[in-house]
């Protein structure tokens, strides 16, 4: 199987490095100034799992290659017009394609870019950044990807997917329900997210001040009662198990927006936090907490002429 990984950052970077660490076939798509970086360096992770350094394949945009089996993408959300332009030349007739991508509209707008049969639902789980030279550094005993047919149940191509996933030194699982999986996930980074960047903290300190374990706890129950509201496949005991998860976390723990905060660089506001509330059935429910950390996001992008 031909593996296209969109990305070479911290989340591409990392499973695709570790699928190159396998044997698997692996090409990335990068731009240029990170096609001459990774020629010349290879890529280097260093990971509580054990660190190494390969080098990779690559081509950069427009670049001629054959038509790839499976292509994962592993960009923030807001790069996702230009990389639906760029993978373009690279999508064949069964070509799958697998989002990690946080949020959940982009698997509308995939599906009706390529074809609702070439779009899977996929995520992962995994606390990983770029340091200062570029290594990626993986910081959490959790690496894993969930991915399946959006439909539900399983298929003989995602079974393929899996044997070529399984066994690369991360944690994978088909799912039979993924888009209920992709909005377990959508729950924890947006509240995550919203409550790190709000009170500008890791998650100890949040979690340890009953005022602000209050705040989260309001910001948790609103997004899940939101997405109920809008008739998305959510049940109310995600609230409890969202809080299972970020009880079980480091208090060190952040989330990716909260880095790129610090570092003044794009965050995904409108695909998260603008999102949910763009959903919101008008007269049913308020939002206050949520609305908030919208508004504090915008307030960041621009500051930081972030258009």
């Amino acid at each position: 199987m031909r593996f296209l990984i969109v990305g070479a950052g911290a989340i591409g970077g990392y499973f695709g490095g570790r699928l190159v660490q396998k044997g698997e076939d692996v090409t990335f798509l990068v731009r240029n100034a990170k096609q001459i970086q990774l020629e010349a360096d290879g890529l280097f992770v260093k990971s509580v799992h054990g660190d190494f350094q390969t080098s990779v394949r690559t081509i950069s945009n427009r670049e001629e290659a054959e038509i790839f089996d499976c292509i994962i993408i592993a960009v923030k959300a807001y790069h996702l017009t230009q990389v639906m332009n760029d993978i373009k030349p690279y999508v064949g007739e069964h070509t799958l394609i697998l989002p990690l991508l946080n949020g959940y509209d982009q698997f509308s707008i995939l599906q009706k870019r390529f074809g609702l049969e070439h779009v899977l639902g996929g995520l992962c789980y995994i606390e990983t950044t770029l340091d200062s030279i570029g290594t990626i550094v993986q910081s959490s005993s959790f690496h894993s990807i969930v991915f399946g047919e959006w439909a539900g149940g399983e298929s003989e191509r995602t079974r393929l997917l899996l044997s070529h996933l399984d066994h690369a030194g991360f944690t994978v699982t088909l799912s039979s329900d993924i888009q209920r999986e992709v909005w377990q996930k959508y729950i924890f980074v947006a509240s995550l997210s919203g409550i790190t960047t709000l009170m500008d903290s890791s998650v100890g300190p949040i979690l340890t001040s009953p005022k602000a374990r209050a705040i989260y706890e309001q910001l948790l129950q609103e997004i899940v009662s939101l997405a109920q509201n809008a008739g998305m496949p959510v049940g109310p005991e995600m609230s409890a198990s969202t809080m299972q998860k970020m009880l079980s976390v480091l208090p060190e723990f952040t989330s990716s927006m909260h880095r790129d905060l610090h570092k003044q660089l794009p965050v995904e506001a409108d695909h998260l936090h603008g999102a949910l509330l763009a959903m919101a059935v008008p007269g049913q429910g308020a939002y206050p907490v949520l609305e908030t950390v919208y508004a504090r996001l915008k307030v960041y992008e621009s500051v930081n002429d972030m258009r």
